[in-house]
C-alpha cells in the first residue's frame, strides 16, 4: 500500500530522451529518488507537470518507501503549497537554487527520516515566499541547519575575540587558520540569535554578506565530509550586489 508523502524537491537529472529522475527529501522516508517516465515527451498525455519539480517546490503524492539504491515511480503529484512570489523573483529563485544544493548535500548525512528538519525547511520556504526583505535568508537558513546536523556553533563565550571555524567555538586564543574576528564575528553571532521575522534589522553591506557566506561554506566543508561549495554561489552574490 502506498503512503501519503510530503516532499521537497532537491533536483532533477535527465534520463534518456523523455524522462527525469527527481531527488526529493521526504518527511516520511528521508532522501528518496523517483522516476518521472516520459514527462518530457510532447506527445504523452501527462497527469503530472514538469514545472512541479523546480528546486525546493513542496509536493504531496502517493508512493512506497524505496528499497536501498532503488527508484520509485511517480504517476501523479500535487503542489503542497503553490508559491506566489518565488517563481517570479530572481533574488528568491537564486536563493532557492543555492539552498537546494546545500540541502541535498546535508540530507545525504541523514540515514533516517527527520520530520523536524522537513518542517523547518517547509516553514522557511513559506516565509521566503511571503516576505520581501530577504537579504540574509540564505545565511540564516544555513546556520540553523547546523543544529539539525550536530555541529551548531557554540556561543557560550560570546565576548571572546575569535570564532574558530574548525572547533565551532568562540575563543580568546587566535586560531592558526579558519577563524572569524571583529565585526564579522559579531554578525555571525547576531544572525544565529535572530529570528527570521527580525532578520532585516541586522545591518550588513554586500561585501560583508558575501564574506560571511564564504566563512559559512568553509564551516560546512570543515564539518561535513565531501561538502562542495554550491555552484550557484557566484550567481547569488552577483544578484545581491544590488540589494
Amino acid at each position: 500500500m502506498n503512503d501519503s508523502i510530503q516532499a521537497v524537491v532537491l533536483g532533477t537529472l535527465r534520463y534518456g530522451d523523455s524522462s527525469l529522475i527527481v531527488s526529493c527529501y521526504t518527511k516520511q522516508h528521508g532522501l528518496q529518488s523517483y522516476m518521472l517516465k516520459g514527462i518530457l515527451s510532447a506527445r504523452r498525455k501527462k497527469k503530472i507537470s514538469k514545472s512541479y519539480f523546480e528546486p525546493l517546490n513542496l509536493l504531496e503524492f502517493q508512493a512506497k518507501k524505496n528499497r536501498d539504491n532503488s527508484l520509485g515511480y511517480l504517476q501523479e503529484a500535487n503542489l503542497l503549497h503553490p508559491f506566489i512570489s518565488i517563481p517570479f523573483d530572481l533574488r528568491k529563485k537564486a536563493i532557492v537554487f543555492f539552498l537546494a544544493e546545500v540541502i541535498q548535500q546535508v540530507v545525504k548525512e541523514e540515514e533516517q527520516a527527520n520530520p523536524a528538519l522537513f518542517d523547518y525547511i517547509e516553514n522557511n520556504l513559506l516565509w521566503l515566499d511571503q516576505h520581501d526583505e530577504i537579504g540574509l535568508f540564505h545565511v540564516k537558513t544555513m546556520l540553523d541547519l547546523t543544529s539539525f546536523m550536530g555541529f551548531s556553533p557554540n556561543l557560550s563565550n560570546r565576548d571572546a575575540s575569535y570564532f574558530d571555524l574548525e572547533t565551532g567555538c568562540l575563543t580568546n586564543s587566535k586560531p592558526t587558520t579558519h577563524y572569524i574576528e571583529g565585526n564579522l564575528k559579531d554578525l555571525w553571532i547576531n544572525v544565529l540569535g535572530t529570528k527570521f521575522e527580525d532578520i532585516e534589522k541586522i545591518k550588513i553591506n554586500r561585501k560583508e554578506k558575501a564574506t560571511l557566506l564564504e566563512y559559512l561554506i568553509s564551516y560546512f566543508k570543515l564539518h561535513l565530509q565531501q561538502f562542495r561549495p554550491p555552484k550557484s554561489t557566484e550567481i547569488l552574490n552577483e544578484l545581491f550586489k544590488v540589494s
